[in-house]
Order: structure tokens, then C-alpha cells, then sequence
């Protein structure tokens, strides 16, 4: 036994002799430096993350829906309903809005008053409740298809997003923290997330992907296929690099455009949706050129809207809820409603990303059936996108 414990003895000491270093070790695997932007190591970063099957507790999300005249005003109540801003922003945190600017950069007609873009008082006022928060930076952007940059000035009911005489009130006031930026222009790199398509991953430019704080704000729209409204989820395809993806984004398109809109969703994780609707789309919207029926919703119901929620599902949910009042057909379950047959927000709910059924969502502020509108759905036969049917944004 004794000479048995001996050899024993022997053989650790030599493995511990012979035992390679810590540094030979290692000498194969690539530095920080080297991994710190490649598709594959951007993917274990602190942002990006293993995609992960999100856990949600099953949880009543908060919706504000608030009705009236001043659009700067209302916006700060539909957020200070949900618990205030700073509620969501912390001090020194960097904070990305995305407002729908699809046709910002076009000269020639009102993007505003015809329902295209995000009101430019809705776009402000979160900025600066942003800013009194505590926020470092606020950076206002998106990226809008080449050779069309966003006109952020523009002239007041004829052209462009018209909010950069506000803005710059903003940061006369408060000092210089928001900026107004082409993401093309100003994207250094991109961070790359998992994505269920068959592109694997998808590429979020830095400005989105490294903010503490992201924010969706878009327009109240309708829209042809392949989706039946264009809100806070589907907004954030315009941060998305048309360098990589084509013009107007085919390979997104192509790839599966519903799980695409989940995907980037899941990657930016929206802290906030503000729905602006003062204007809105219907029809077969997006934009007048598409088709698009300019809504002025004050002459609809009376007043105007700012929808706001930290569940983008949930707003976006609420919204559809609001503008398809007599559309048919819906599901036999009257808690998820028409946007059950909207397929990337029934996708987001079933993935985790939020709730849908309206059993799970609590409206502060107007009741739904005070405010909800028949807005006339696009003619190509979009909705209903029912469970289990073809993804025809793969055509």
C-alpha cells in the first residue's frame, strides 16, 4: 500500500512540474482587441448576449392612451402615466430615439400632416423629458435609404421631419446633449445578433446597439403587405444598414420579414413606444407614393392621440386594437383581437417579447371603445395573417 501511495505521489508531482502555464495556455485564443467587433465574439458581448429564451413574468403591462389638442403636453402625461420618465432613464445614461422618418428627406409635400412621419412635438417632448432625466445624450435618428438623408429641418407644414428649430430650443435650454443623425453617416461598427432566419445574425449599428436607452416612436399607420400596420415594433427596420441589406432592405425581406422585425427586437430590447398620432396612414400606407391615405385623427374622433407603453407588444397591440374597430375576421378568443392576425406581433407575444391578449393589458387614460376607428385596411388582401400561413414576405 505504501509503495502503491508512493508511485501516486510521484506521478502528481510530475504532472504538476510539466503542467502547462497559464499563458501557453491561452496563447492560442485571440485578444480582446482582436475579438471585440467579429461576428462571433460580438455575440457573447455585454449587449448582444446568447439569445436566451426570454422569461417574462406574467405581468399586466400598461398602456397610456391619451386624447387632446397639445401634442407636447400629452406626450409628457402619456409618459408620466406610466410611471415618468425617470422611471426608465437614468442619469449618464445615452439614449437612442427612433422616430419613423421614412419620408423625412423628401421635399415637396407635409410628411407630418400626412401621416408618414412622427409629429415633430411628440419626437421633442420625449427628448426632453429624456434630458430631464438625467440622460448624457439623446441621439434622434435612423437610417433612411441612400441617396435620401433625413431633412430634419424642413419648412413647417411643406417638408421634411421639421424638428430641428425645437430641438434646438432643447439644447439651448438644457445644453448641448441632443443630436439629430443619419446612422449612415454615423454608424462606426455594428453589433451582430442572433437571428431564427437564415441569415444567422443581424447587424445593429452601434448607436442603437451600445445606448443604455432605446426609444420607438412612430407613426399610426396601416400597411400593405407583407404586415397590416407599421407601429413601434416594425419601426425599427429603418435602424437597420441598407449597405448590407439592399435597398429597400430586400435581404430582410426575403429572409423572413416577420421573425426579422422579432429578431431586432429581441437584440434592442425598446425601453419605451410612443405612438404619434396626430396624423396618421391608411390604406395601403407607408407613404402618399405607396398609396397612403392621409387620417387627420382629430376630425375621427375629436381629438388627437399619443399612445405610450414599456411593453412594445402591448402598444403596439393597443394601436392596432384602436384603428380596426370593424375589421374582420377576428379570433373566436375576443381577448386577442385583431392583432392575433398580425404576424410579427403575434410572433413578439408567442416569443416572449410582451403580451397581446387584452385581458393582460390595463389602459390608462381614454377607454378604447371611446377612441377606436375603422381605418380602411390595404387592398392587397394582407390581413388576416393567420397562424400556420405561408410567410409571403419571403416572395
Amino acid at each position: 500500500m505504501r509503495k502503491f501511495a508512493k508511485i501516486i505521489n510521484i506521478l502528481i508531482a510530475v504532472l504538476f512540474i510539466f503542467r502547462p502555464s497559464k499563458d501557453k495556455a491561452e496563447a492560442g485564443k485571440p485578444s480582446a482587441d482582436e475579438t471585440k467587433y467579429s461576428s462571433v465574439m460580438v455575440s457573447l458581448d455585454k449587449k448582444t448576449g446568447l439569445i436566451e429564451p426570454i422569461k417574462i413574468k406574467v405581468v399586466t403591462s400598461k398602456v397610456s392612451v391619451i386624447k387632446g389638442a397639445d401634442l407636447y403636453a400629452m406626450t409628457r402625461q402619456a409618459i408620466d402615466a406610466l410611471g415618468g420618465m425617470k422611471t426608465i432613464v437614468k442619469k449618464g445614461d445615452r439614449v437612442f430615439i427612433k422616430p419613423n422618418y421614412i419620408t423625412g428627406g423628401l421635399d415637396g409635400h407635409d410628411p407630418v400632416s400626412a401621416g408618414e412621419i412622427a409629429h415633430p412635438e411628440v419626437v421633442a417632448s420625449v427628448a426632453e423629458e429624456c434630458v430631464k432625466a438625467g440622460a448624457k445624450e439623446v441621439v434622434i435618428g435612423e437610417w433612411v435609404e441612400r441617396p435620401i438623408k433625413i431633412n430634419f429641418g424642413g419648412k413647417e407644414g411643406k417638408d421634411g421631419a421639421q424638428v430641428q428649430r425645437l430641438v434646438d430650443l432643447l439644447n439651448k435650454k438644457y445644453g448641448h446633449k441632443i443630436f439629430l443623425i443619419n446612422l449612415m453617416e454615423h454608424t462606426t461598427y455594428f453589433r451582430y445578433f442572433p437571428s431564427r432566419t437564415k441569415l444567422n445574425f443581424l447587424a445593429i449599428p452601434d448607436l442603437v446597439a451600445d445606448a443604455d436607452v432605446v426609444i420607438s416612436i412612430p407613426a399610426l399607420k396601416t400597411h400593405h403587405k407583407p404586415s397590416p400596420v407599421s407601429l413601434g415594433l416594425k419601426n425599427f427596420m429603418g435602424v437597420m444598414p441598407s449597405s448590407l441589406y439592399g435597398e429597400p432592405r430586400y435581404k430582410l425581406h426575403h429572409a423572413g420579414l416577420h421573425q426579422v422585425i422579432v429578431d431586432i427586437n429581441k437584440a434592442i430590447q425598446p425601453d419605451l413606444v410612443v405612438v404619434s398620432a396626430a396624423f396618421g396612414m391608411e390604406g395601403p400606407g407607408a407613404s402618399l407614393f405607396l398609396g397612403g391615405k392621409a387620417v387627420d385623427v382629430s376630425k375621427r374622433i375629436g381629438g388627437a392621440l399619443v399612445i405610450a407603453g414599456r411593453d412594445p407588444v402591448a402598444t403596439d397591440a393597443t394601436a392596432t386594437r384602436i384603428i380596426t374597430k370593424d375589421w374582420d375576421p377576428v379570433p373566436a378568443n375576443p381577448d386577442l383581437g385583431t392583432p392575433w392576425y398580425v404576424n410579427h406581433i403575434r410572433m413578439a407575444a408567442e416569443q416572449g417579447l410582451g403580451n397581446l391578449d387584452s385581458s393582460k393589458i390595463s389602459i390608462i387614460g381614454e377607454q378604447l371603445d371611446n377612441v377606436k376607428m375603422n381605418w380602411e385596411r390595404s387592398d392587397d388582401n394582407v390581413y388576416p395573417e393567420l397562424p400556420g400561413e405561408k410567410d409571403e414576405s419571403r416572395l
